[in-house]
């Protein structure tokens, strides 16, 4: 029995180290948020993309697709600025970097982390792809007698379809609502448009290993292969099983044709 259970064990393993080789990650160490939105796009591409927890980072997600697609989903990937960029908060830049900060220093890292704050909030909106903040703040200085300079900002929206996710006038709000120097006619907004996705025809080629199918007939092939490559190594138990038992009873009647 202790065979036969090594046997089924070592053939699930085979079959899923048969699955795992058909596909390869094309994106990594991703929160869910940012996973939804990478295997979204590639899905509307009509790629197999699908979602997995990241074996190399904990709480963090990978998008797996055939291997086979790997190329073009890395181009739908790169049309659609995908997977978002992330810049450090206020949180995670103020005080960084240096061990005695300058006030220069200090008020270029305050800057620094409000865009990547406002670039963060701007990303939570349902079909914005991404957001790019520029801010322009003086440092006010207490011994200059010249008024202070305009604070201004500029601001890129990345989305997808024909229509903004997002209103111009929203957009300024949320800006000179963070940024106290601001008014919302200081802030400069710019809507880029992405195209949508081409959708991959269902007859396409993928691989399944070094086996060119079509994407419909992919699955199923994986599927005849594991379900071969189970019923192999089952075969292969049972006969070593049946060797083991039939050399056991001839070494028992050996002894006993030898004995008194």
């Amino acid at each position: 029995m202790g065979i036969a259970s090594a046997a089924r064990t070592g053939a699930w393993v085979a079959v899923l180290t048969l699955l795992a080789a058909c596909t390869a990650p094309v994106s990594a160490g991703l929160d869910e948020r940012d996973a939804n939105l990478v295997a979204d796009a590639l899905q509307r591409a009509g790629m197999d993309a699908t979602k997995e927890l990241d074996p190399a980072t904990e709480g963090r997600y990978r998008i797996m697709v055939p291997r086979g697609d790997a190329p073009a989903a890395i181009s739908v990937l790169r049309e659609h600025d995908l997977p978002p960029r992330h810049a450090p908060g206020i949180a995670d830049s103020v005080g960084k970097g240096s061990l005695v900060p300058s006030q220069l220093s200090e008020h270029a890292q305050y800057v620094a982390g409000l865009c990547g704050d406002l670039e963060r909030t701007l990303s939570t909106i349902d079909g914005v792809l991404g957001a790019r903040v520029h801010l322009s703040v003086p440092m006010p200085s207490p011994l200059s007698e010249r008024p202070p300079e305009k604070s201004t900002a500029s601001v890129l929206i990345k989305y997808a379809g024909a229509t903004p996710p997002v209103s111009d006038l929203a957009v300024k709000g949320i800006v000179s609502g963070a940024v106290a120097s601001i008014s919302p006619e200081d802030v400069t907004v710019v809507m880029l448009a992405r195209p949508a996705a081409t959708v991959v025809p269902d007859r396409s080629i993928t691989y399944v290993g070094p086996i060119a199918v079509t994407r419909a007939s992919a699955a199923w092939l994986r599927g005849g292969l594991a379900i071969t490559t189970v019923l192999l190594l089952s075969l292969v138990a049972a006969v070593t099983l049946l060797w083991l038992r039939t050399r056991r009873l001839l070494a028992a009647a050996t002894g006993s044709a030898e004995g008194p």
